[in-house]
This record gives C-alpha cells, structure tokens and sequence, in this order.
C-alpha cells in the first residue's frame, strides 16, 4: 500500500491512518505526502488539501516535523509513524521518536513505561526494525499533550521476559529521535517454567526491619525479609521474585504493580514530621502552592494555568483540608497574587502564597522507615527531591520536610538481585531469612553495608539407635579424650536465680546456638549437664535453675561443650556451628553407649572415635559390636 491509501486529510485538518496496520511510514514521509497534496491543483477524494490551503507542514530535518495548525495526528496515526518527531498544535503536543537498539531473545516484546504507567503495546516484538544496525523497534511516543511535558519526557524501556535475563533503559526524549539500548540472554539461573514457579510458597515481610545474619555484626537494616517457605535452593528466591516482576505480571507488592516495582533507588533523611506518612504511601514534593477560594478539587496530573504570571503546571498532589497543591512548574514563575484554572477540571482558586517555585518535582514509593529520621523511596516519577524541600503523603497527607541531600542507589532491573545459581548478591536493602542462606550469599543492607552469613556447616552422628543410644561429642584433647578444661568458669556457679554462665574464655564461632555445656561439681567433681538457649561473647543464658548443694560449682571450675549430648532421638543426631577458617579445623571426639538396660537390651561396646569439624562439617558412625 501506498501511504495516500493509509491516511485521510479531513477540511478540517485531521489527519489519519485508515489502513490496515501494517504498513509504516517515517515522519519524512508523512510530510512529503502533505506536500505533495499541497501543490495540487484541486482537492479530491479524501485528502482534502491543494494550492488553496494553508501549508500543512515544516520540516526542520528529515527527522524533525512540525504540523502547522490546524493539521494534526491522532494517536492511531502516530503508531503507523517512525524515524523522527510530530510537533503540533503550536507545540502544545509533541510524539518523540523512540529507536530500541540491542540484542534479545527472539519472541521479547518491550516494555515502555511512560507517567508511572505500561504504554499498551502496540509494537509487539518489535516493528520498524534494521537486523544490520542492531535496531529492534522504532516507533512514536506521545510525550507532551495539553501544552505540558509528560512526566518530564521522560520514559524508561525494559525486557522481563520470564526465563531471560531483564533489562532496563532510561532516558529523555525529544525531538528527532532518542535511543534506548537493550540486552538479554537466556537466564541460565532461571529456567522453570513460570507457571510451577507461581504456586511456590516463597513468601516476603515488607517494610524496614533488623535482621541478625549471625555474622558478628548483630541486627541490621532491611525493607525486607524473604523467606524460602518450603523450598530448598536460594535460587529459588530469585526465580520467585523474577515472576512477581514479569511482562504481563497480575502479582503486586509493596502496593503497587510488580511490573512498576524495581526496588530501592534513593534515600534520604527527613524531620518536622506532622501526621500520618506509612510504609507504602506515594509521596510528592515540588513546588507548595497555598490556595484560597477554591470552587472544587483539582485532578491530579492535570495542567493548571496561572494568570496574570502566565506560568504553566501539573498538579502532582493535593490537600483539599488544608487547602493546597503540589505541583511540578513547567514554564514561568507564580505568584502569590495569581489565580489558577484546571485545565481538565476548569477548577479555579486563588493562590496565597508560593513555596519554592523552582525546585525538584516527583513522586515516590516510600519502601522503608526508620521511625527515626531516615526514608528509603523507590522514585515513580519526575525528578529526586532536593534538602530542606518539603514531602506530602498523597493518601494520608502527613508531611515532613528533607534534611539532607538525596542519596542514589545503584541497582540491577531484577528488583532482587542476582544469582549465580547456589547463591544471591541482594540489591539495596533486600533482607532474608538467615536459615536459608549461606556463606556465599551477599546482602547490602539499608545502610550500604555488606553482609555475609557465616559458613553454616553441620556436623552429623549415624547410625545412632533412638530412645538406647547416649550420643556425646566434645572437643578432642589431642588424645582422644574430651577436653574437659576447654574453658574455666568465671565466678561461683551457686545461685539459685541464676540466668546466665560465665566462662574466661571467648565461646567459639563453631559452638551451636543453642546446646548443652558440661560445668564441673565443686563436691562430687561429675559435670552437670546444663542445656543454654542462646550465647554471645563469653557468656551462656540459661533457663532459671537451682545451683545450690551438689550442683554449685567454683570459680575457675572445668567447663566444656557438649557439642551433642543427649539420648537419640533419630537415627543420625547432628549439630550446626559456624566454620571459621581463622578458628580453624574443631578437633572432636564422639562417644556413644548402649549398656543394654532398654529397648532391645542387647548393650554395645562403648564406641569412641575421633572425627574433626571443617568446612564441610563432619560425621561419624556408631559401631555397633555386641556386648551381649
């Protein structure tokens, strides 16, 4: 088809695309075929333009066309156009030329992202494009309308299709044409099929946060904790968190859709704090306009028009209690002595005062808060906000005011991060669970702060007979016998309240969270096996136990772990501690005894062997050879 065939030209200057969707033209052409209709003789048919006419377009260069009034494009029309820009209605409206340039996996439709808000495809997986120049999509996007800049012309373009790598591309468009670059491969670390990754039980608590990591560093910041649910492999996670955010995504999280969501990208710290701002509410900043006498509520996003200043807006938010307007200024400076008119709503008010006319406009996701002094956002739209400019909460209407510059966040486009396949590097401020992650794992917390689980390892006892086998390992003298002055008791052990047990020396990382020590009797000189729930430093809790009479023991008295120490209950026994390799190789030895008396009654030889704790944790086996 020819493009006198795809497009009309109606009297009144309306110009559109009636074929069949299809056949593109570039802007050039466009303006050739006005052109050429403008030099006839006499309209015909309908394109109804000839010498009589008013000239129906300039050209600025090949890519930069302007529609003089009163000709003009609607929508449909702009999406059969590439390779340049339409400017129109005396620069009230412009479509920019937007060329993706990249390499994807065959099948990936683009994503654009306009105000906030997915475009509807109308691309597919790619129109318009040059295999030779690398170009898969060159297409017009609307960018201005109404006489203001759509959220600054700003756009950003992404490829999230599941099982491929994810992609993303800011940038600002104009006139001519503007680039976004795109690459993606095959997600190695991602290759189930989204719909069995959909029914996982993977799940997430949101908002700030202190998680223990048991690395040394104690509580930490985090927007969130995942937690694997009954999954196995981290790996998982990421896979999970890669279809929350996929193209054509239904999931949402922190409120918003999981298509817009991309994480933490700027923090920053606040005070003068008035009512009520929560996790998850939108908030806005620019200019505060103080209004009086207003006739109704404005709409958000509309243009508003300030007279006798003549300066142009966006109402980006509004406090109708307390009677005023955010706003992004797009043109001129307001004043205290103008009114305003909506240009959508046609709502009027009179301004009273004006606060910072010129500053940074936008909106933000507040993703985590402190409660103290600190906001971490995910920026929606516009522009960061600048120090000492004050914030609203769109839906509650609390307000605070900035007290520091904005930091920026560095981030990948998996709004989780990334995987090798056995272990995550998290972005900004993603927090987990600690019992599923492992040494190799990397998480950034809130404060920009690296941390690294331990190396978790975990040391186990086969072959153990439940309800007859006693099981205990101890740290190995160097003989083959328990250590049994690994530590010395610091203070008396005899108080009937007591909660805590001291020793002289600091516990190792290897030691369990939670296990059995053994102190030494200052009367009959047997160990007292002492369950602990927890230890730090040098010092044991204890459940509240009587330590009076034969219990009590002295300072200085013998003390060691036992790394196991209980009658089975399974058939192979373990413990989890912590492989340090500057504690080095835990020497162990492991006993275990069957005297016969339960169970089956046929006793065992007591069984002892030497084993060791390492960077793959350790084992052993019970014998059993009969003492009958």
């Amino acid at each position: 088809m020819a493009i006198e065939d795809d497009f009309t030209v109606d009297l009144n200057g309306d110009i559109r695309y009636v074929g069949g969707g299809s056949t593109y033209y570039t802007v050039l052409e466009l303006h050739r075929f006005l052109q050429d209709l403008a030099d006839d003789q006499e309209a015909s048919g309908n394109d109804l333009i000839d010498i009589t006419s008013t000239k129906p377009s300039e050209r600025s260069t090949d890519n930069i066309i302007e529609l003089l009034e009163p000709y003009n494009i609607d929508k449909d029309a702009s999406e059969q156009l590439y390779d340049g820009s339409i400017l129109q209605y005396g620069g009230d409206e412009l479509f920019s030329g937007l060329v993706v340039v990249g390499e994807v996996v065959t099948g990936t439709e683009l994503i654009i992202i306009r105000d906030n808000q997915i475009i509807t495809s109308w691309w597919g997986t790619g129109i318009n494009q040059d295999a030779a120049n690398n170009i898969l999509l060159r297409t017009l996007i609307r960018t201005r309308q109404n006489g203001v800049d759509i959220n600054g012309k700003r756009i950003r373009v992404e490829a999230k299709e599941f099982n491929d790598e994810y992609a993303e591309f800011s940038l600002t468009m104009g006139l001519g044409n503007s680039t976004a670059a795109i690459f993606t491969g095959e997600d190695l670390n991602n290759t189930t099929a989204q719909a069995t990754v959909a029914a996982w039980d993977c799940s997430n608590t949101e908002g700030y946060q202190l998680i223990d990591l048991n690395d040394g560093s104690g509580d930490q910041p985090y927007y969130s904790k995942w937690d694997l649910g009954t999954r196995t492999n981290i790996n998982d996670i990421y896979e999970f968190t890669k279809n929350i955010q996929r193209r054509g995504t239904a999931e949402t999280i922190h409120g918003i859709s999981g298509a817009l969501f991309r994480g933490i990208t700027h923090e920053f710290t606040y005070g003068s704090k008035s009512g009520t701002i929560n996790e998850d509410d939108i908030l806005a900043w620019g200019c505060k306009l103080d209004y009086s006498n207003e006739s109704g509520a404005f709409t958000i996003g509309e243009r508003i028009d300030f007279s006798p200043s003549g300066a142009i807006g966006i109402v980006i938010a509004e406090d109708t209690t307390n009677d005023y307007i955010i706003a992004e200024i797009q043109s001129g400076t307001p004043t205290g002595a103008d009114s305003i008119t909506g240009y959508t709503s046609t709502e009027t008010a009179d301004i009273d005062t004006v606060t910072n006319p010129t500053a940074s406009s936008g909106t933000g996701l507040l993703l985590a808060d402190d409660g103290v002094d600190t906001y971490w956002i995910q920026l929606l739209t516009g522009l960061p906000p600048v120090n000492t400019l004050p914030i609203m909460s769109v839906g509650n209407l609390g307000t605070a005011a900035l007290t520091s510059a904005v930091t920026s966040r560095a981030r990948q486009p998996e709004f989780y991060g990334t995987s090798t396949g056995t272990s995550i590097i998290g972005n900004h401020g993603i927090g987990h669970l600690p019992g599923d992650l492992s040494s190799a794992d990397k998480l950034f917390d809130l404060e920009g702060d690296l941390n690294q689980p331990p190396n978790n390892q975990t040391f186990y006892v086969y072959g153990c007979v439940v309800g007859e086998d006693r099981i205990l390992v101890a740290k190995n003298d160097g003989s083959d016998e328990i250590d049994y002055d690994q530590f010395s008791l610091d203070g008396a052990h005899n108080s009937a309240t007591q909660t805590t047990i001291t020793v002289k020396e600091v516990v190792p990382v290897s030691t369990p969270q939670t296990g059995v020590i053994r102190i030494k009797q200052n009367t009959l000189g047997v160990f007292t096996h002492q369950p602990y729930t927890s230890w730090t430093g040098k010092v044991f809790t204890i459940p509240e136990t009587d330590y009076s009479g034969a219990k009590a023991a002295v300072d200085d008295a013998d003390v060691f772990i036992g790394y196991i120490d209980k009658l089975a209950t399974s058939t192979t026994e373990s413990f989890v501690g912590v492989y340090a390799g500057g504690e080095g190789t835990l020497s162990l030895v492991v006993k275990a005894r069957d005297g016969g008396t339960a169970g089956d009654n046929e006793p065992i030889k007591p069984y002892k062997t030497a084993a060791s704790f390492s960077t793959g944790g350790g084992s052993a086996t019970v014998g059993r050879i009969s003492d009958a």
